[in-house]
């Protein structure tokens, strides 16, 4: 990798020493001759990192560490429309010395899902409701042709209520227990099962009520998800997908050139293989 005066430098900034990313986005880099770097900065304290981005100029940052900070917000010059939904950063941009928070889960996963194939005209049965389903929504919203329907399942009935008001193709939202009993064209686990959470809830008798899924665990690829999926021949995405479109929506974000998924899929699949603390 050639670095000089013009290369773009994007900062990993975390509250620990964390190598996940590095081993992604420079191997990326150097194959798709990109001239960029991705170097990680970290401290407990998120001014202290904003504040060296702005000294520094960097580009931009993967807020990897601090995505969930409420102090995060109020230290930059803006934020995306879906960050302001959201109230959460997963990524900063540097326009012209202005710090813009985004996100980049839902339009992620979105890709992930619309790489297999189309959304629109269809019913999704979305089971979940924390940020990446709420950031999902919010994209669909913005599409030309949205699915039919999109039914919305969780644990917590409060938490997801409102998204009925939010969004009109939001048919209905239900207890997760009622799984078993819905069918359509697209199923999206939007939730830690299969990762960090034991997977006791999907059986080849949901997932054949599907011909595709979808799946946002990254902590493996082959989840009990993806692997009943697979053996009932059914369309798939997998959370490593996710992670790949992430980064494209992040990268073409701040770099402004396009990412080929094809490339860096060949690096996350590299990346995340290895055990990463």
């Amino acid at each position: 990798m050639k670095i000089n005066e013009s290369t773009k430098v994007i900062a990993r900034l975390h509250t620990k020493p964390s190598p996940r990313g590095l081993n992604i986005y420079n191997p990326f880099f150097e194959e798709s001759g990109i001239n960029a770097l991705y170097i990680l900065f970290y401290d407990q304290d998120p001014a202290k990192l904003i504040s060296g981005m702005r000294n520094l100029n960097l580009a931009g940052a993967i807020t990897a560490g601090f995505e969930s900070n409420d102090n995060l917000p109020g230290l930059l010059d803006g934020l995306s429309d879906v960050s302001q939904f959201l109230g959460r950063i997963g990524f900063i941009k540097n326009t012209n010395g202005k710090l813009i928070g985004d996100n980049q889960g839902g339009l992620g996963l979105l890709r992930s899902i619309q790489n297999v194939s189309s959304v629109s005209n269809k019913k999704i049965v979305l089971v979940g409701g924390g940020n990446i389903a709420k950031s999902l929504l919010f994209n669909i919203n913005l599409l030309e042709s949205p699915p039919k329907e999109v039914v919305v399942l969780n644990r917590s009935l409060e938490k997801i209520e409102p998204l009925k008001d939010k969004f009109s193709f939001v048919s209905s939202v239900k207890n997760i227990s009622e799984l078993s009993s819905e069918s359509g064209d697209i199923l999206i686990n939007a939730t830690d099962i299969g990762g960090s959470e034991i997977d006791n809830l999907y059986t080849e008798s949901i997932i054949d009520n599907f011909s595709q899924v979808s799946d946002v665990t990254f902590e493996k690829e082959n989840t009990n998800l993806v692997n009943l999926a697979h053996k009932l021949g059914k369309k798939v995405s997998t959370g490593w997908d996710m992670f790949t479109f992430q980064g494209q929506v992040i990268l073409e974000s701040i770099l402004e050139t396009k990412i080929d998924p094809v490339i860096l899929k060949k690096h996350v699949v590299s990346g995340l293989s290895e055990v990463v603390v």
